[in-house]
């Protein structure tokens, strides 16, 4: 809990006085004290209150702010109780050390400050802890081998119903969004009543699964105006297809996978990416398993990596080149430095290695195909 969502509520009644660019600080306890020196009490992240009974002179003040300040503490809630009125001495120990200084109304109770931080402390631990278990989750279905039943289990002890469509969503953040946590950022974002979410990941990339009715349209409307909510964020996003059965969950965070990484870095504060984007070969072929492109490279042009790893040769660069100048056998010599008839004798074991003919658009296809399964989407052509 940050102090600025303990502001936020309208409940506590709280105003504050300096810090006000500290107000994102992290509170972990609320801690009423006071001793004119608690510093051995205290803990990192506190949120100190005091009715101010320590207080005689100004020079107090500085030495009480000199406590907090070795604690590393939150912030410091004055009650108006004892003192009458906040002294501006303290105010001004305060804004020294850039500690965050709030003033409770003089009817607010402490024990509501203290119960309000710790109803939050807990809820956040119970976020901490579905996180965790969300993540078990999202691992095992990374191995796609995990039995169904096993996966309808996971989902039941998240609170979600195996019997339910399920969307999964990788959302990461791009350039300057620094400072957020995009797990945290989407549970709250995208909930919604009708619907159950399991969210695990890093700060800076969060997994998703949407369990509930929901389309590709409203899940890009509802991150779009996410983004727009949040000045600053930018984010990348791959949706799946919905998962009509357990079976198929695993396919469809793959899915997702392979749609952040297409969806790149692009224009705008967010870019999207989803099965029914796809309209260029290259996110044809990102939208295939990485073991499939693989074993689909390795069928093919095994041999031909193989011949010029033993020869030293450059026949894979060769077709490279050669596809790419669509088949202009002069264009591909000048490109290479060789004779055209040696380009010919590197074509002509290229067919022998291949099992492929140039002279047939479709051979030549399966080859340029095969070349490009080993990049990602967006790169430059590379062999």
């Amino acid at each position: 809990m940050r102090l600025a969502d303990l502001l936020a509520r309208d409940d506590l009644h709280l105003t504050p006085v300096t810090g006000h660019g500290h107000l994102g600080r992290e509170v972990r306890r609320a801690y009423p004290t006071d001793l004119p020196d608690p510093r051995r009490y205290l803990r990192a992240g506190d949120l100190v209150l005091t009715s101010g009974v320590w207080y005689r002179r100004p020079s107090d003040c500085d030495s009480f702010a000199d406590a907090l300040w070795a604690a590393d503490v939150a912030g410091l809630v004055v009650g108006l109780v004892v003192l009458g009125e906040l002294p501006p001495a303290l105010v001004e120990a305060c804004e020294r050390r850039n500690l965050p200084l709030i003033l409770a109304a003089p009817d607010q109770s402490f024990g509501a400050i203290t119960e309000a931080v710790a109803e939050e402390s807990f809820a956040a631990e119970q976020r901490r802890a579905e996180r965790a278990r969300a993540q078990t989750l999202l691992d095992v279905l990374v191995t796609q081998q995990i039995p169904p039943g096993e996966v309808s289990a996971h989902l039941r002890l998240l609170g979600a119903d195996p019997g339910l469509p399920t969307t999964a969503l990788v959302v990461r953040l791009t350039g300057g969004s620094d400072g957020h946590d995009l797990p945290a950022v989407l549970h709250e974002g995208l909930a919604r009543k009708g619907r159950h979410l399991i969210v695990g990941g890093l700060p800076g990339e969060a997994v998703v699964l949407v369990n509930g009715k929901t389309t590709r349209k409203s899940l890009s409307e509802e991150l779009r105006g996410l983004a727009a909510s949040r000045p600053g964020l930018r984010i990348a996003a791959g949706i799946s297809e919905a998962a009509s059965s357990v079976s198929r969950l695993a396919e469809a965070l793959e899915t997702a996978r392979r749609g952040v990484e297409a969806a790149g870095d692009g224009a705008g504060p967010v870019s999207i990416m989803s099965a029914a984007d796809v309209d260029t070969h290259e996110l044809l072929l990102a939208s295939l398993p990485a073991s499939v492109r693989r074993s689909f490279r390795e069928h093919l042009l095994g041999p031909v990596e193989e011949y010029d790893a033993r020869h030293g040769s450059e026949l894979l660069r060769t077709l490279d080149v050669f596809l790419e100048t669509c088949g202009s056998w002069q264009r591909t010599a000048d490109e290479l430095y060789v004779h055209v008839n040696t380009l010919r004798y590197r074509m002509q074991r290229i067919e022998e290695l291949t099992g492929r003919r140039m002279s047939s658009m479709r051979d030549r296809t399966d080859l340029y195909l095969a070349l490009r399964s080993g990049q990602p989407p967006g790169d430059q052509p590379a062999p």
